[in-house]
């Protein structure tokens, strides 16, 4: 084929690059001021993402007494300081409207009365009481935007992949995709992109998140010289299911959810929180419990299936009930693995720790902006918002804030800028790498280097790093991207629903992905928020109260750059 014949090409005025609550949001702003919008996901949901896997807490400031002041604060304190404060100071103030903003679009808040929440749960770092939960956790919000995208009649590309943006003279003018239904290609040409394409959780062996956050948007970004911020930090979560494997390291909780009288126990039967914070044992923070786990059953000292135990059976009949009525997938999930009496909170469980959120992302300003013209981010994709570590509850707290704000900037670009067309032969370029991609041969198929990086990164660089092990992943890395990519197979040639091919482009963006937090991970030589050292086991103040930002290099390299933190000003 040649020309066009090879691929489909739409024209929109922006174009959104996810699936998730934050893009949704976005979209709906864009549609409000009267431009085409197209949302393109690799899931077959409408709303989907790393949203609708989460248990649906929301923060914001509710409780009498509470201010916008005392919740920036608090979002500070846990980011260890290297929060964009700006951002920060734009969430925070407009948390609470932000929730109320979802009954907009048909949402019905879960109210205990007129003026009350059902709950508003006081969680770990928080001044006040905080924390929205609905019994419908994230599903509801996630069928009601799903529903209101339908309404507004947005084109919706689902089980897209995109696997290149498209720039004309320094501007992102946009994108190369995958259909894995067809297999067939679209080119899009938008005024306006935006990337809302989640975390990195897949790059982990073990995650509380979807397999499709493969951490695609922070690779297409670099490669367009996008610049990135605090790709060191990624946060783990102390309690996950240890099996079966359709659960594997999928999200328990955290120890405060089963009150003070939790235990921690190792497979020798010995309570180990006493060696890593003897003051507040097991109501410690999520990370030092996660790093906790994580090290008992590395040195030997877990389970038979290499896990640790949690003991909950000393507890408060009513924070059981709170248990159930709050997150009752979770609970259900409970029952299914461990049986009736482990649910009930009557006999200890297995756990594990495993990878949850990523606090690093592509650099953008307090309106979503990045430094390349035409190109915005918005969610976990981004950087700046939690710092070193994110506050517990804060997650949808930035999207539900940032995604209208977001949606409202890349209208606004869109409204005033014409459409540039991308050079042909850019795209053919990008065509013809993909087809090179999808050969089959004698080499390793995709599910097996994706398989091959997970297990570097939990080993590597995952709660406890050194920089021998970063060293090491580093090469690992560049060993399957120069070598195993290269001569990657896909296991037969159909182009229809052939789920090779779509890892087949996830690859070289999962590798990617995954060199950006190594280096950056090896360039702090200090312990903060969720990055934990053991050659580097303190906090440094004096050398290192500043964020590592990357950007592509003009040979394709890492230029890593040491800069300050952004105020609030």
């Amino acid at each position: 084929m040649s020309g066009t014949e090879k691929y489909e090409e739409k024209v929109l005025d922006v174009l959104i690059v996810g699936g998730g609550g934050a893009a949704a949001l976005a979209a709906l702003e864009v549609r409000k001021a009267g431009l085409s919008v197209g949302l393109v996901t690799k899931e077959s949901a409408l709303v989907g993402g790393a949203t609708i896997m989460a248990a649906g807490g929301t923060c914001a400031v509710f409780s009498p007494g509470d201010t916008p002041e005392t919740f920036l604060s608090d979002i500070l304190k846990a980011g260890g300081y290297l929060n964009n404060a700006k951002i920060v100071k734009i969430v925070a103030e407009k948390s609470s409207q932000a929730v109320l903003n979802l009954e907009t679009h048909d949402y019905l808040l879960d109210w205990k009365d007129e003026n009350t929440f059902r709950t508003l749960n006081h969680g770990e770092g928080h001044a006040w009481p905080r924390g929205y939960l609905d019994r419908r956790e994230a599903l509801g919000v996630c069928h009601a935007l799903s529903r209101a995208l339908m309404r507004n009649e947005i084109a919706l590309f689902p089980e897209t992949i995109v696997s290149k943006l498209l720039t004309k003279d320094g501007r992102v003018v946009g994108a190369v995709a995958m259909s894995l239904v067809t297999g067939e290609y679209t080119v899009f040409k938008a005024k306006a992109v935006l990337l809302a394409t989640g975390g990195l959780g897949a790059i982990y062996k073990l995650t509380t998140n979807s397999n499709v956050l493969t951490g695609d948007g922070f690779a297409l970004a670099f490669d367009v010289g996008a610049e990135l911020v605090d790709m060191e930090f990624v946060q783990f979560f102390p309690i996950s299911f240890p099996y079966p494997a359709v659960r594997r390291g999928k999200m328990i909780g955290v120890c405060s959810w089963f009150g003070p009288g939790v235990k921690l126990l190792n497979g020798l039967g010995e309570r180990y929180m006493t060696k890593y914070d003897p003051e507040r044992m097991e109501m410690t923070t999520r990370d030092i419990a996660a790093r906790a786990n994580f090290i008992e059953v590395k040195e030997g000292r877990g389970t038979k299936t290499g896990a640790i135990m949690v003991d909950p059976t000393d507890h408060d009949p009513a924070k059981l009930l709170k248990f159930k009525t709050a997150i009752p997938h979770v609970y259900a999930m409970f029952k299914e693995v461990y049986g009736k009496r482990v649910a009930e909170w009557e006999e200890p469980f297995e756990a594990i720790s495993s990878q949850h959120f990523f606090m690093g992302g592509i650099r953008i300003d307090e309106e979503c902006r990045t430094n390349i013209d035409g190109l915005f981010a918005v969610g976990e994709v981004t950087g700046g918002m939690h710092g070193a570590n994110r506050l517990s509850g804060v997650a949808f707290t930035e999207i539900f804030v940032l995604g209208p704000v977001a949606g409202r900037t890349v209208a606004s670009c869109a409204a005033r800028e014409g459409f540039v067309s991308p050079d042909a032969a850019q795209i053919n370029e990008e065509i013809e790498r993909l087809e090179n991609l999808f050969r089959q041969g004698s080499g390793a198929r995709p599910f097996e280097l994706k398989a091959a990086v997970q297990d570097v990164m939990w080993e590597k660089l995952g709660p406890v790093r050194d920089g021998a092990g970063i060293e090491a992943a580093i090469s690992a890395f560049k060993c399957i991207e120069k070598e195993q990519v290269a001569g990657m197979t896909i296991g037969c040639s159909d182009r229809i629903y052939n789920r090779d091919r779509m890892e087949a482009i996830e690859m070289p963006l999962m590798v990617r992905t995954a060199q950006l937090v190594a280096h950056s991970a090896l360039r702090r030589t200090e312990s903060r928020g969720s990055q934990y050292r053991t050659d580097f086991p303190e906090r440094n103040d004096k050398e290192w109260l500043r964020n590592i930002v990357i950007k592509k290099e003009d040979d394709g390299g890492i230029r890593m750059t040491i800069e300050k933190t952004v105020q609030a000003g």
